[in-house]
């Protein structure tokens, strides 16, 4: 090389592996920025649902180099503890799912998995597919999906179920994959799933349910909705029919699933040409949302609240149950534009960690307290969408970026335990580690799904 002696060739050399060495030191953290233990069976599948993830789109409010760094640590902190929860087919469990967490729940849960197959349906089609798949292997012939399965069956909990999101999940994978295959499999499951509310949990036979249980208890109807919700605490149970009752309140949020579910069933139905129907459940759909609106809408405060069975009096406790009807697509403009008032209001439920599942101005309100007060990451999210489709995109994502600064374990690259639920007050990671529907949530998110 002229005009070059070996000397200075040797430095230049010597600068270019320098430069190649942290280029690829960068490159390998930048692959690794959370460390998450993973069983060895399914590495492989984790690493491409990362880079599936990473390459979908970003979304509008991921903005600066510092957002967009901690949305690659969210996504991967998230991928990781959805693997770091896999769950084989063990024993009765029939197909491989998502534990809620490793740690404590050993075992499949409906509502968990319904979650989980939705986040994963653009990373990872199969373990989408048979988490909705493990729970429907044990629908009864009544229709009802199980609370939870295990290896050891004679331990499921049949005392009750889950919220309905099956269908919500069971769509969006279809969205993300086009598998008519797995749509036709699983229409006439969540056909009888759907119905089976309204044929065990309406009490009085007016179209609107009740959360309940199969065995009369308190303790079981909690379980079935929000385990210690303040809007709960005076519940006494009904007998419907024979492993049948419900609790003496109709709940919007179980409601609003239930009228999403008809939206859902609708398209898939017109999907599938089953063409009759589609046309009974438009139907049924029009005379449900009608029914949510004149039940659960308090024009007082412009909010929408549970109400008692009996003679339909709100129970005026303000929870993020009230803004599902935002989520399923059911209030009106005007209404939207109250209950988006009400979840930006600082003394009520947009809180130092925001969308706190009970809000400020309860005096039951705990910020640490379970379901009595903290943020729990799926009730943010159906918050955070139903903004989003009523147009106040703005507001969504000011609650979002205020979520990721004041809830630090989320973005933490040394936290890595992803928590159950977080303090509304002091944004403190409270509960379960490694939880798998915080990990959903987060990353539908990421993905603007």
């Amino acid at each position: 090389m002229p005009g070059i002696n070996i000397e200075t060739l040797y430095l230049i050399m010597k600068k270019i592996i320098i430069i190649l060495t942290l280029f690829c030191s960068y490159t390998t953290q930048s692959q690794n920025l959370v460390n998450i233990e993973v069983p060895s069976i399914v590495v492989h599948r984790m690493e491409m649902a990362i880079q599936k993830a990473n390459a979908l789109p970003v979304p509008s409010w991921c903005n600066t180099m510092v957002l967009k760094q901690n949305r690659k640590i969210i996504i991967e902190k998230c991928i990781k503890t959805l693997y770091h929860n896999f769950m084989p087919p063990e024993g009765a469990v029939l197909y491989e799912g998502v534990m809620p967490s490793v740690s404590i729940y050993r075992g499949l849960w409906s509502w968990d998995s319904w979650k989980h197959a939705y986040s994963l349906a653009y990373i990872d089609k199969e373990l989408a597919e048979n988490s909705v798949r493990s729970m429907y292997a044990y629908q009864n012939e009544a229709g009802m999906i199980a609370d939870c399965i295990f290896a050891d069956k004679e331990k499921n909990n049949w005392r009750n179920t889950k919220a309905p999101l099956s269908t919500w999940a069971v769509y969006e994978i279809y969205n993300a994959t086009k598998d008519t295959g797995f749509l036709k499999e699983m229409y006439p499951k969540l056909l009888k799933y759907h119905y089976w509310w309204f044929a065990d949990r309406d009490h009085d036979k007016n179209g609107i349910c009740e959360f309940g249980c199969t065995d009369g208890s308190i303790q079981a109807a909690r379980w079935e909705c929000w385990d210690n919700a303040i809007r709960f605490d005076s519940i006494v149970m009904i007998k419907n029919s024979n492993n049948a009752f419900s609790m003496d309140v109709e709940s919007v949020d179980l409601n609003a699933y239930l009228y999403l579910e008809k939206d859902i069933l609708i398209t898939i139905a017109t999907i599938l040409n089953d063409n009759t129907k589609a046309k009974s459940l438009i139907a049924e759909k029009k005379k449900l949302g009608e029914l949510i609106r004149k039940l659960f809408f308090n024009k007082k405060d412009g909010f929408y609240y549970d109400v008692n069975l009996k003679d339909k009096s709100f129970i005026l406790c303000k929870e993020a149950s009230g803004w599902l009807p935002l989520f399923a697509g059911i209030a009106t403009k005007e209404q939207a534009a109250k209950i988006k008032d009400m979840m930006m209001n600082e003394n009520v439920f947009n809180t130092f960690v925001p969308l706190a599942v009970a809000g400020k101005d309860n005096p039951k309100y705990e910020p640490d307290g379970y379901w009595r007060g903290p943020v729990w990451l799926d009730q943010f999210y159906f918050g955070y969408m139903g903004l989003k489709r009523y147009g106040y995109d703005k507001e969504a994502e000011s609650l979002l970026l205020k979520l990721l600064q004041n809830a630090p374990n989320i973005t933490s690259t040394s936290d890595v335990a992803l928590r159950e639920y977080y303090n509304s007050k002091t944004g403190e990671g409270l509960g379960t580690q490694y939880f798998g529907w915080t990990a959903a949530h987060l990353l539908m998110m990421m993905l603007d799904k």
